[in-house]
Parts: structure tokens; C-alpha cells; sequence
């Protein structure tokens, strides 16, 4: 078997690239890193076992010996499994992996924030393939591993903030109360967390309107870590098959308010993660 460190030695440099948008081209320098199906040959490409059809965790092609790739990946992998409470997704595991063994590392097309939003002609079932993933806790791991090691390059996981100064604040609308069920004040309607379509449809749309569409200094003043932990649990099923979805991930018109919501939780999340390195 391949010692350990000369493996190490070729992902020196390592360029990982995600399957966002946008044209690329393997770095010139260094490796590339893929995942799933890739046109190019000359990258290092990593698939989840479900994925590529096998029961291992991971496969890895044309890396220096696939087999301990393979073992580093789902040994990562298992250990973020009890900080996001779900399977992490095959960037965030690389991201985590190149983080401690790589010298430098740069990622592109990979935010770490995919769109929740269902298209017009799914299935009533049909899932999203990115709500398997608890995308805000990778968010919260991704942050903690790019502000801490400076050897990580990585300009897309970092968020703008979104403003509308055309929309009226409801006085008094708290997000977090709205989303997180808080009923201690009247003046915030609450959010139904359930798998049935809730009998007040369109109230529970308009709610999903307000909180989408709230300036985001309102939601810095409310956020803190544990209410945007709790929020982690509403936007993710790692199991979808098992039929327990919250409804309006599974609403077509539900689902067009959360990547707002999610964007501004994610602002706050980045947020909190640069004051805390500054204390």
C-alpha cells in the first residue's frame, strides 16, 4: 500500500471544482477534483456510492491510489455525520479532507446553497436531489474550515446581503419566531412544520412571503447560533423516500420563497461565523 504521506504529497495543490454553473477548465497547476459526471478526463473524480451504483460510501477515479482516497473520504465523511445530523454531501466531505492534507486549495463553482425551489412540471413526489444534504450545516462547517485555514481559497461560499427597501416590515414580525414555531408573541404568526398541506394554505403562504422578503437587519438582530441551528432541521430529509418531507419543500409555490429565506439565513450564519473569529 502507498504510504500515507506521499499520497499527501499529490494533493499538494488541489483545485476542487463544483457542479454549479459555469464554464471551466482543470487548473494547470496542481490536481482537479470532480464529482459525478464530468466531461474531462484528466480531473480526479469522486461520486457517492448511491451515485455511482456501488455500496461503498465513495468512488474515486485516476486520483494516486483510489482505495485510500476512498477510506480518507467516508472517514471525514463519518465524522461530519454527528455535526449536521445527516449524510454530508461529496464536496463539503473533499472541501473538509483538502482542508488538512492539501497545502493550497481553491474551490470553485461550489456555494453550498443549491435551490430549493421545485419547478413547475415535478412530480407530486418527486424530491429534489439536494434536500438529501443539510446544506445550512455544511454552510456552518464550510465557514469554520475556510475562516481558520488560510490555505483555503474559496470566494463562492461567501454570501451578499439581500435588500428590498420596497417591502414594508410588518412591526414587531420576528423571523426566527415565524419559522421556529415560537408563539410568545401574537404578532408573529408561526410557520406549520408538518407533512400535510396545513388547512390555512394561503395564510401559510403569506407567512412564507413575510419571512422571505424581511430586511435583513431584522434578521441580524434576531440571529443567534442556537435559534439558526434549530433552523438547519427545516430545510432538509435524508431520507425522502420515507414520505415525512415538510410540506412546503414539497409545494411548488411553497418552495419559491425558501431559497430567500435560506439566503438570509445563510447571511447570518456568515455573519455570527466573523464575529466569532474576532473574539
Amino acid at each position: 500500500m502507498m504510504p500515507l504521506q506521499k499520497f499527501y504529497d499529490s494533493l499538494e495543490q488541489v483545485t476542487i471544482i463544483g457542479n454549479a454553473d459555469g464554464d471551466w477548465l482543470p487548473s494547470a497547476n496542481g490536481v482537479s477534483i470532480t464529482f459525478n459526471a464530468t466531461q474531462h478526463k484528466n480531473t480526479i473524480t469522486i461520486c457517492n456510492g448511491p451515485y455511482a451504483g456501488v455500496n461503498a460510501a465513495f468512488t474515486v477515479e485516476r486520483s494516486n491510489n483510489d482505495a485510500i482516497f476512498v477510506q480518507i473520504l467516508t472517514t471525514v465523511a463519518d465524522s461530519l455525520v454527528k455535526r449536521i445530523n445527516c449524510w454530508p454531501s461529496s464536496g463539503l466531505v473533499t472541501a473538509v479532507m483538502s482542508a488538512m492534507v492539501s497545502k493550497t486549495v481553491y474551490l470553485t463553482r461550489m456555494s453550498l446553497l443549491p435551490s430549493l425551489a421545485r419547478s413547475i412540471n415535478m412530480e407530486e413526489a418527486e424530491t429534489l436531489p439536494c434536500m438529501v444534504h443539510n446544506w445550512l450545516g455544511e454552510r456552518r462547517i464550510a465557514l469554520g474550515i475556510a475562516l481558520t485555514h488560510p490555505h483555503l481559497h474559496w470566494p463562492d461560499l461567501y454570501v451578499k446581503p439581500k435588500f428590498d427597501t420596497t417591502i414594508v416590515n410588518p412591526e414587531g414580525f420576528n423571523p426566527f419566531s415565524a419559522l421556529l414555531g415560537e408563539q410568545n408573541d401574537r404578532r408573529t404568526p408561526a410557520l406549520k412544520c408538518q407533512v400535510a398541506q396545513p388547512d390555512d394554505y394561503i395564510e401559510q403562504l403569506n407567512i412564507l412571503q413575510q419571512i422571505a422578503s424581511l430586511e435583513v437587519h431584522f434578521w441580524l438582530e434576531s440571529a443567534n447560533i442556537n435559534n439558526l441551528l434549530e433552523c438547519e432541521k427545516l430545510f432538509y430529509n435524508p431520507t425522502p423516500e420515507n414520505g415525512l418531507s415538510n410540506w412546503f419543500l414539497m409545494d411548488f409555490n411553497a418552495s419559491q420563497y425558501l431559497d430567500d429565506i435560506r439566503h438570509h439565513l445563510a447571511y447570518c450564519q456568515q455573519i455570527l461565523a466573523f464575529k466569532a473569529l474576532r473574539v
